[in-house]
């Protein structure tokens, strides 16, 4: 039998040392995370790709440009699709250039706003001035004002998760196990942040799917325990907590590492044929699942014995 509860306070500790490691990385080194259009704002753009207009040719082209972009293939990119997204900064840096071009745009019957002259330059320099090779789509602006709702409401999201599945444990199972779960649903939030702002994968919609989802399963993976850990309580009437939670993780390890190894070998193939568009959520799906099988049995189970420790010593 593996003693988790010997361990507890090592894997606690240990757990806070690395997410304070993780955070201090992203803000002193990283200055942050990073944000897609969705949180940060910008311009989407939509490009049909060609004979001559390929994402790869366009890629290659705005980096020696020095213009940062994110470039994916949409969808099942049925129609050679492909999406570039461009940050609000350099969506200003562009704006400016184009009013330096104005005359220039204007002959070639362009407005002069970013959009325009990403036309403009690109048809100029990757298709000999022909602007009908160059086929956006559609365009779309994503305002800081937008960006800072949709940020402040997967804030919102996330929190509410949390509180509903504490107020759910806590009507299912006692006290000890609410404090528990929360405080394993916070550690693995915080742990997969630290991680998703350690190898800087932008912040989107897609990404704070991921995170809820991570949620739902950390916290499924903890009940499994929890509930192994009250029948076996019912068993024993002055049960030694130690040992009983010790057993209870043991008796529920062979179906915790089945369950959370062929899940995250369905989301590996997803992460590896998924598409550009597909590989950042995937990624922090692998990532935050490990963590919450971890944080199962190594964080929300021993919060369950330090409390019980505490009240129990108490009321004798």
């Amino acid at each position: 039998m593996i003693p988790f509860m010997k361990v507890r306070w090592v894997s606690m500790m240990g757990s806070l040392l690395v997410i304070a490691l993780l955070f201090f990385y992203t803000f002193e080194q990283k200055k942050g995370f990073a944000e897609s259009i969705d949180f940060a704002g910008g311009i989407v753009l939509t490009m049909k790709a060609n004979e001559v207009v390929t994402m790869e040719k366009v890629r290659d082209y705005l980096q020696k440009e020095k213009i940062p972009a994110s470039l994916q293939k949409t969808g099942k990119n049925i129609h050679n699709l492909f999406k570039v997204d461009i940050g609000l900064q350099q969506e200003i840096v562009l704006e400016k250039k184009a009013v330096e071009i104005k005359e220039a745009l204007e002959k070639e019957e362009l407005s002069p706003n970013s959009v325009d002259y990403l036309r403009y330059i690109m048809a100029r320099d990757l298709v000999a001035g022909d602007k009908t090779a160059v086929v956006f789509e559609s365009a779309s602006h994503v305002g800081p004002t937008v960006g800072d709702y949709l940020r402040k409401s997967a804030v919102k999201v996330l929190f509410l998760v949390m509180v509903l599945i504490t107020i759910y444990v806590a009507f299912r199972f006692r006290i000890n196990y609410a404090v528990g779960a929360m405080v394993a649903l916070v550690h693995d939030l915080f742990m997969t942040m630290g991680v998703i702002g350690f190898f800087q994968i932008p912040l989107s919609i897609p990404v704070i799917a991921a995170l809820l989802s991570i949620l739902g399963y950390s916290i499924n993976d903890t009940i499994v325990i929890f509930d192994r850990i009250r029948e076996n309580v019912k068993k024993t009437e002055d049960p030694d907590m130690k040992s009983l939670i010790d057993i209870s993780i043991n008796e529920s390890l062979s179906r915790t590492i089945l369950t959370s190894f062929t899940t995250v070998l369905a989301i590996f193939w997803v992460y590896l044929y998924g598409g550009e568009g597909l590989e950042e959520m995937s990624f922090v799906l692998i990532v935050g699942i490990g963590i919450g099988t971890y944080s199962s049995s190594f964080i929300a189970s021993p919060i369950v014995l330090v409390w019980d420790s505490i009240f129990h010593k108490k009321r004798k």
